[in-house]
């Protein structure tokens, strides 16, 4: 089996493939600059890979790149492991050499980089960046992520008003059961129009430890469940004003019945 510095080359998990620049897999060049954008099929992981030597020349042929299995990248330089597994879509690396430590970049702009509103019923709709993969579950959750940020949300129909609903909501808060989770911050983002109450907690399982948001908007006999998780503490920002993008589609009237509203 194939190791470098203690990585597992041939069992790296399956994350779709890579593309990458023939400098790297052909000339084994090491990457200095990586970034992972939206895929193009459930083969495709989203991230390309450059040695940093391609000349514009070079990189307008596709001849030049491939797509690959992380592994072949991983037997050139392995360094970039642990970047393949954490960094989620959106995610941009670069290093000043082959020999420096990778670092994050904030402002190398991507195609699909953008808001967008998405309905989600007569009466809601999400602003969220356009990165984010969208699917409903089984259980007719809907399911955004890019993998190292998900949100789950759920529309829940009730006969209460909003008042009545927000003071259950709060005492639950308030007297949630802390013994598997402590609750470390909670928010109350409320308007005019829409209340909004949650909490803060972290999570754990055998792979690794995220943040835990889970965001109540509450209007009269509806409630709108955001559940928000994140790899990296100081994305609490991105999980707040995605929150707060959950928002009331102006003038509709509110639909009738009881239980769970069926997302698109």
């Amino acid at each position: 089996m194939s190791k470098q510095n203690d990585i597992e080359i041939d069992d790296f998990p399956s994350i779709g493939g890579v593309m990458a620049s023939k400098m790297i897999t052909e000339e084994h060049k090491k990457p200095i600059f990586m970034y992972r954008e939206k895929r193009y099929s459930p083969n495709d992981s989203g991230w390309r890979i450059y040695s940093g030597l391609e000349s514009e020349e070079y990189s307008n042929n596709p001849d030049n790149f491939g797509f690959y299995n992380p592994s072949t990248i991983l037997a050139v330089d392995s360094s970039i492991a642990e970047l393949l597994l954490k960094g989620g879509v959106g995610s941009v690396f670069e290093r000043k050499s082959d020999e420096s430590s990778w670092h994050k970049v904030d402002d190398y702009p991507l195609e699909d980089d953008y808001m967008v509103k998405h309905p989600l019923t007569d009466e809601w709709e999400l602003t969220i960046n356009n990165l984010f993969e969208r699917q409903i579950e089984e259980d007719g959750e809907l399911f955004y992520t890019t993998g190292d940020k998900s949100l789950r949300m759920v529309i829940w129909n009730r006969e209460e008003n909003k008042a009545d609903l927000y003071k259950e909501y709060q005492e639950a808060i308030t007297n949630r059961d802390e013994s598997p989770s402590k609750t470390l911050e909670t928010f109350d983002f409320s308007d005019d129009k829409v209340i909004r109450i949650g909490y803060l907690i972290k999570e754990s399982n055998e792979n690794r430890e995220y943040s835990l948001l889970c965001g109540f908007s509450i209007i009269d006999k509806q409630v709108v469940l955001a559940t928000f998780y994140f790899d990296d503490p100081n994305d609490i920002s991105w999980a707040v004003d995605t929150w707060k993008g959950i928002a009331l589609i102006e003038e509709c009237p509110l639909n009738g019945g009881h239980g769970m509203t069926a997302l698109p």
